[in-house]
């Protein structure tokens, strides 16, 4: 995670804490869940990005 990344959980878990509602801190989980998903499609199309790259310097 990137420094950007880690604020975003840390806020919003503050969230979910401070939810006074199921749907709400329901909610709260799933953006989270889909940020950390986006964070590893993003890390991973980097490393593939990368990896093409170093591909067509080896052939």
């Amino acid at each position: 995670m990137n420094e950007n990344q880690q604020w975003a959980h840390e806020e919003i878990m503050t969230l979910i804490k401070k939810s006074p509602t199921y749907e709400d801190q329901a909610f709260y989980r799933a953006l989270n869940q889909l940020m950390n998903k986006q964070a590893q499609r993003l890390e991973n199309a980097s490393g593939e990005l990368d990896g093409r790259s170093w591909a067509d310097k080896l052939v």
